[in-house]
């Protein structure tokens, strides 16, 4: 199958600050948020400031200005530690449910980290369906379903040295329908290359299954976004 063009891409999707918009139904998605994860890492001894509540608020933000959606999907590792949520990760994650449900309705797909999500939260879901997408985190493997959006691998791209956080589309590769897999959300949280990365290289059952050499990253930088050529191209000329 060839690769699907930028322009046609960019006629379905918006993709900004690791948030992907599906323009057809009005649905805006963010995955792997990872509240916490700069509490571990300054347990861990990364003693400097890592302002995680401010850069998440001005992240939300921007998207919510960016797109306006109708419907936001938190797409799983919301929180980062498995066992404990700690007061500074509950005021966290107030304070986003706030910045969101002031613009739109949200919704809380529960993934691998998220065992103390619904107690937190309540009124969380395992996928989300609308107009033809389904929304899953992607740590475990889903029956029927539209056009796949998963999290849950944290995809990233090295380019001339540097490490960008991508997205990855496919077109078909999943039972004939189509996917897309998310960055994660929390700029703290380090992506895997995918440059050279072949199925049983990811984290997800169901990237495990599918011919990952036909997957497009796309990467966001300032607003600025480029659609790469499929993994197998990329593989073949580094």
């Amino acid at each position: 199958m060839s690769a699907v063009a930028e322009a046609d891409l960019l006629r379905r999707f918006g993709f900004y600050k690791s948030a992907l918009y599906v323009r057809e139904i009005d649905l805006c998605v963010v995955s792997d948020v990872h509240i916490g994860l700069a509490e571990t890492l300054y347990q861990q001894g990364l003693h400097f400031p890592l302002h995680e509540e401010e850069t998440l608020l001005e992240r939300f933000g921007a998207v919510l200005d960016r797109f306006n959606p109708a419907v936001f999907v938190l797409d799983g590792d919301i929180f980062h530690a498995f066992d404990r949520v700690s007061r500074a990760a509950r005021e966290t994650f107030a304070a986003v449910l706030a910045t969101l449900r002031a613009e739109c309705e949200v919704v809380l797909v529960t993934g691998s980290h998220d065992t103390m999500l619904p107690a937190v939260a309540g009124g969380t879901v395992e996928r989300y369906d609308r107009g033809g997408y389904t929304v899953v985190h992607g740590d475990r493997p889903v029956g029927d379903h539209g056009t796949l959006v998963i999290g849950h691998d944290h995809p990233a791209i090295e380019i001339d040295m540097a490490r960008f956080p991508c997205f990855l589309y496919g077109e078909g590769v999943v039972g004939g329908k189509d996917l897309v897999v998310m960055p994660a959300a929390n700029p703290l949280s380090p992506g895997v290359t995918v440059n050279h990365a072949k199925g049983r290289d990811f984290l997800s059952p169901i990237l495990r299954r599918v011919d990952t050499g036909r997957l497009q990253p796309v990467v966001e930088v300032d607003g600025e976004v480029v659609v790469l050529p499929p993994l197998a191209g990329i593989r073949r000329f580094a």
